[in-house]
This record gives C-alpha cells, structure tokens and sequence, in this order.
C-alpha cells in the first residue's frame, strides 16, 4: 500500500521544468504554496492532503487534487465515505465501481521526492523510505475524479495512487502478515509518463499490461529505516525531516514500536 508520501515543491514543478517551461514551473509553485501545505516531509494520506497532479486534460500544468477518489457517483461529503480510495489496484481498478470510470477516462501524475512503508520484524515495525536511486522526483500513476465546479476553490478533482506487485526491494519492506501480497505504487519512467497520460492508448482496455508493469518494477530504488512516522512520545523537533536516516539500535528500543500505527 501507498499511505504516507514526502512531497516537495521541487518534486511537485518537476515536469514543468523538464520539459523547458519555466513560466509555468513558477506558476505551479505560486500555486502550491498558496493552496497546499508543501512542504512536507511526511503526509498522510489519511488526512487527505491537497496536492498538485499532472492530468491528461491539462499535461503540462497542474491541477489540486484532494488524495483519496471520490467517484462521481457518490453523493454526500467526502468525510461520509465509508470505504478507502487512497490506492486503486491496477490490476482489478477497471473492474470496481468506485475506480473504473476514473482509470478509463481520468489518469494524472503525481511527483513526489518518495514514499513510506512498514517492515514487519520479530522485533516490531520499523518504517521505511523510499526513493529512486538517482535522486529523482518520483512520477506515481494516478486516476482521478473531476470535483464539481466551486468558483471559490480551486480544488478540481480527487486521486487515488495506482498499486502493482511488489518487485524484490518492496517484497522485502512491505512484508506485514495480514496481507496477501506485497505492493509498491506504479512508478513511471518519462517514456511511460506520455502512454499513461494519453486519453486514447488503449493499453488499459483489459488491464496493465505485464510489460507496462515490469518497467515500473525494474525502476532502481533505496530505502532506509526513518524514526516511528506516528509516535508522539519521541523527543524529534518540530520541524524534523522524516525522511531522515534512523538508526534502531539496542539503546534507542526503550518505547513500543507498534504504537500509533494503522
């Protein structure tokens, strides 16, 4: 699973900046720090944070985006919803009702500098980060649900972060007992951005492809263990990095490691 993500506004303008357009990279972080609370160096996708995404109707600017779909045939406020869209399977997301229209027509991106995942020890929990080897912001598929227009707010649609099978490093990390498969989110390359961003690719007619799949998997990362992402008896300042290395030794093991967690 994908619920907690490091987000930067450098990972956020990335795309704008890639591709050579400044004005709109200044824009996109004008618009970021006025309507989001990025920084952050830990989200929770819970909260369902605000962030900024990439669409097929606008590829080059960005569009807020409220984490967690809300499928347009839903009725009521959003905090009435009694089932978790953080994550859609893309193996099965064109299958269910609350995912298929958006997979089919409504697929963005979403940079992030990386994301956080729980290994499960015999000694307890331990968090994760992880991030591409190459220090590169982190292009994860989306499928998003336009929101019905508010002049007063310019929040247009919500998103859920496209799941896949795990590869090696993943199986490894995201090992907890009560699941049956280990995940990671789909990661994009720049060559798969274009095809997963293109309204007309029929390559999501009968699923993800395996080779669409394996591209993502074979996409080098790292990860570190972090301090407990949901303990707020541990002494760290205010305005810690949670992405920072965290080393568990013998002495820092005084407090319960399955504590606050999900």
């Amino acid at each position: 699973m994908c619920y907690d993500l490091k987000a930067s506004l450098e990972a956020q303008k990335s795309r704008a900046q890639r591709l050579g357009n400044l004005n709109a990279a200044q824009e996109i972080e004008a618009l970021l720090r006025k309507h989001t609370t990025l920084p952050q160096s830990h989200l929770n996708g819970f909260n369902h944070p605000v962030l900024g995404l990439y669409t097929n109707a606008s590829p080059d600017a960005i569009s807020l985006g409220r984490w967690g779909l809300i499928p347009h045939w839903f009725q009521g406020p959003p905090e009435d919803m009694k089932f978790n869209t953080l994550n859609a399977r893309g193996e099965s997301m064109l299958e269910k009702a609350a995912f298929a229209t958006a997979a089919e027509q409504y697929r963005g991106i979403l940079f992030i500098d990386g994301f956080y995942e729980h290994q499960h020890r015999t000694s307890g929990v331990y968090p994760h980060f992880i991030y591409r080897k190459d220090q590169k912001p982190m292009a994860l598929a989306c499928i998003c649900a336009p929101l019905q227009a508010d002049t007063a707010s310019p929040l247009t649609l919500s998103f859920s972060i496209v799941t896949i099978k795990a590869n090696a490093l993943m199986s490894e990390i995201h090992n907890n007992p009560k699941i049956k498969e280990a995940r990671m989110p789909l990661i994009l390359t720049q060559e798969m951005e274009a095809q997963w961003l293109d309204p007309i690719d029929d390559f999501l007619v009968s699923g993800l492809s395996v080779g669409f799949i394996t591209q993502s998997q074979g996409i080098e990362l790292r990860a570190h263990t972090v301090a407990p992402l949901r303990k707020k008896s541990i002494n760290l300042p205010a305005d810690y990095d949670a992405s920072a290395p965290f080393d568990y030794t013998e002495s820092e093991r005084g407090w319960d490691l399955f504590s606050g967690l999900n």
